[in-house]
């Protein structure tokens, strides 16, 4: 009876929280935190004053000065800790004039939306976590869990400043891990990430013979041959996977999930969906070659992005690929596929864990979330493949934001992060 009667204080704490957390979110975007420099420091500064000046204990973490990471804690009265992660640094704006709004204003709107580079992507989710780590700092009763809000620098990197780092030194301590990254589906359709993708990334190298432009049937053009062999990589994208059973409910899930609030305009795209997990996904994204237009080149490449669904096998994959460009008979091609034992990462849906952030989120929107494999990767994987604890996601990101121009999050959506960000913690 006492944690339902808290459960519904902060509730309705959370519930009033709409102008204060659509504030804290406009304050984060107006601090360009892109790539390629993605300095975090005048974020954490921002986090830093706010959790200062609501009494909540917090430390800053780094190993590089311009990307630094902070943790506040709310202690409890048991050694459980939960943790809850999100990182700062976005993606760089592309070209201005593409955006409605400037993507560093965080224009709040009179329809309840907030306009900037990394209002989905994530720090809306990020102030979300805010105002929650507020609530729970001000009961009169300790939780039985303490919590631990970090917010972390280069996701959109790997982590190698952030969550990977903080991982790799185990700095990282807690029996379970939310991570606010991602798409949560909203209150109409709430979902849990189970887990994510992992990347195979490989490289396809064409070697030939330099001519000059004008005799190039004297040389061997090495862009001609890497053209000729490209569609031989893209062949793995009919190779079947191998899933373990347990997750034939979580695919189905995911798929069902992305058909129905991705903007999905043609049969083929559909098709494509149907197939998202039970394939790889394969885009070749980077050629490289050439030297000057009179020169007949002797070296190209192109880079792939191959991603795999958690619980295949990479190593397979892999395989597979060198055979694909070993039966081209292309002269002069190799390959370099850059696959591990492991893609990605992913929680079972029976765990104890996901019974009760189901239950959370439940309580708040009125559903029961779906569990979903998201298609892109998070720190979750660095956090789950070095120290082993358990991770599940739920963001305030809209269904197709991130990344783009005109990138905007709802007020709405934030509240609901801070109910359950707030909530989870009670009810765990």
């Amino acid at each position: 009876m006492v944690r339902k009667a808290v459960f519904h204080n902060v509730m309705s704490q959370a519930e009033k929280t709409e102008h204060e957390v659509a504030d804290l979110c406009s304050g984060l975007i107006q601090y360009k935190s892109a790539h390629p420099k993605a300095r975090t420091d005048e974020c954490v500064e921002h986090i830093k004053e706010y959790m200062d000046k609501h009494g909540i204990p917090n430390e800053v973490h780094s190993r590089n000065p311009l990307k630094p990471n902070l943790v506040a804690k709310i202690d409890g009265s048991t050694d459980r800790t939960i943790l809850w992660v999100g990182h700062l640094d976005v993606v760089p704006e592309g070209k201005p004039e593409s955006w409605t709004h400037p993507p560093y204003s965080g224009k709040i709107t009179s329809d309840g939306k907030i306009y900037g580079r990394g209002s989905s992507d994530m720090k809306g989710a990020c102030a979300a976590a805010m105002v929650s780590a507020r609530i729970l700092s001000q009961l009169e009763e300790p939780l039985d869990n303490s919590v631990e809000f970090w917010f972390t620098a280069d996701e959109e990197i790997g982590g190698g400043d952030g969550a990977r780092w903080l991982s790799e030194s185990k700095t990282f301590k807690g029996e379970v891990c939310v991570i606010g990254d991602g798409n949560g589906g909203g209150k109409d359709n709430p979902s849990i990430d189970l887990g994510c993708k992992g990347g195979a990334a490989t490289t396809l190298i064409a070697r030939g013979q330099t001519a000059h432009g004008s005799t190039p049937h004297l040389g061997e053009n090495a862009i001609s041959k890497l053209m000729k062999a490209i569609p031989w990589v893209e062949k793995i994208g009919d190779y079947r996977l191998e899933l373990p059973p347990e997750l034939d409910g979580p695919v189905e899930t995911s798929i069902n999930f992305y058909l129905e609030n991705h903007d999905i305009e043609t049969e083929e795209q559909r098709e494509a969906t149907r197939r998202l997990f039970h394939y790889p996904t394969v885009a070749c994204n980077i050629i490289n070659g050439g030297v000057k237009r009179n020169v007949v080149p002797d070296y190209a490449e192109a880079e792939f992005d191959i991603r795999l669904t958690p619980g295949s096998k990479p190593l397979m994959v892999k395989e597979r690929i060198e055979e694909l460009v070993k039966e081209s008979g292309i002269p002069g091609i190799e390959v370099a596929v850059g696959a591990r034992e492991t893609a990605g990462y992913y929680e079972s849906p029976d765990s104890e864990f996901a019974h009760r952030f189901a239950e959370t989120i439940e309580k708040v929107t009125g559903k029961s979330p779906v569990f979903k494999i998201l298609t892109g990767g998070t720190d979750a994987i660095s956090i789950k493949n070095y120290t082993g604890i358990l991770c599940l996601g739920y963001g305030t990101s809209l269904t197709g934001m991130a990344h783009q121009p005109d990138e905007h999050v709802t007020v709405e959506n934030l509240v609901l992060g801070v109910k359950i960000y707030a909530g989870f913690p009670i009810l765990y």
